[in-house]
């Protein structure tokens, strides 16, 4: 019979690309995590993994046998999950990952308002970039995963997941007072190409699709500030020394300053709560997954 901690070390190398993250993920070092797999080699009497360059990735067996073995170890994790969860007390520990605006207006609402109702439970919060989010919910790092997405992500259907879509929301353009642009309600991308901006980091899902608007507009935008916070964003546009663009939800707390201008063509962010199919039959998270969407229906209903 296979060894089942040895497929799941298959599944996160799957989800992960490198052995060295799935040792981190796993708590175990690099070297062990080659050794077993190849120990999953012999058993199975297969090569499951090939060196392209300095790269080590799966090869089409290796791609199959994770693909038939997923399902399996997703109904070994439910029916452990169900003979577990015998009690009527909501409790144990939850972990979620969610990006930064949902984080402030969602999820620190929802773990202040179950922790004083369920005592014996305890939810863990990370902020964490959508496409980071999800290879981590795979891989067992996390229960939970509020993401969000200006396109419909075909990662989330890639795997056996429970998807709920909280809402939406969609981008705004900021900008300071002293602005030309504050006499509108509404700017098209194009109007912004001789703009000084503020952004997030490259390499940030936001900071990538808005230099991709820009790029499909025909420009290149002038960055000069660059900042984690998105309230920093908004103290810099308040200043005057930059426009910004940001979600809707990101800026619920409108700073004194700053303007918000509808941006056009419209680009809208689809919000979604994502769970593993398996952890989703657990009363503990199914309890926390209800109190999610409640808040969530409150802010969208706001905005």
């Amino acid at each position: 019979m296979l060894n089942t901690w040895r497929l799941q070390l298959l599944l996160q190398f799957e989800t992960l690309g490198t052995m060295h993250r799935v040792g981190e993920v796993m708590y175990i070092s690099t070297a062990t995590v080659s050794q077993q797999l190849s120990i999953l080699e012999k058993e199975t009497d297969t090569i499951l993994f090939e060196k392209v360059g300095r790269r080590v990735q799966l090869t089409h067996a290796g791609r199959n046998l994770a693909k038939q073995v997923r399902p399996v170890l997703n109904q070994l994790e439910q029916i452990e999950i169900a003979l577990n969860d015998t009690s009527d007390i909501i409790q144990g520990t939850v972990r979620i990952a969610s990006f930064s605006s949902a984080l402030r207006s969602i999820l620190i609402p929802v773990v202040s308002q179950l922790v004083k109702q369920f005592p014996q439970l305890q939810l863990r919060l990370t902020e964490l970039e959508p496409d980071k989010s999800i290879p981590a919910l795979d891989s067992h790092q996390f229960d939970l995963a509020v993401v969000a997405y200006f396109e419909k992500p075909q990662m989330l259907k890639q795997y056996d997941h429970s998807l709920v879509e909280l809402g939406s929301d969609r981008l705004m353009v900021l900008v300071g007072e002293e602005n030309p642009l504050v006499q509108q309600s509404a700017v098209r991308i194009t109007e912004l190409s001789e703009e000084t901006w503020v952004m997030e980091p490259d390499g940030t899902y936001l900071s990538e699709y808005t230099q991709n608007l820009c790029s499909n507009a025909g420009f290149q935008p002038h960055v000069l500030n660059v900042f984690q916070s998105y309230s920093a964003i908004q103290t810099a546009v308040a200043n005057n020394l930059a426009i910004g663009i940001l979600p809707k939800l990101a800026v619920t707390e409108q700073e004194e300053g700053v303007q918000l201008l509808d941006l056009q063509p419209e680009s809208t962010r689809h919000i979604y709560l994502v769970a593993r199919k398996p952890q989703a039959s657990n009363r503990s998270i199914q309890v926390v997954m209800e109190a999610i969407k409640a808040q969530a229906s409150l802010v969208f209903a706001d905005g």
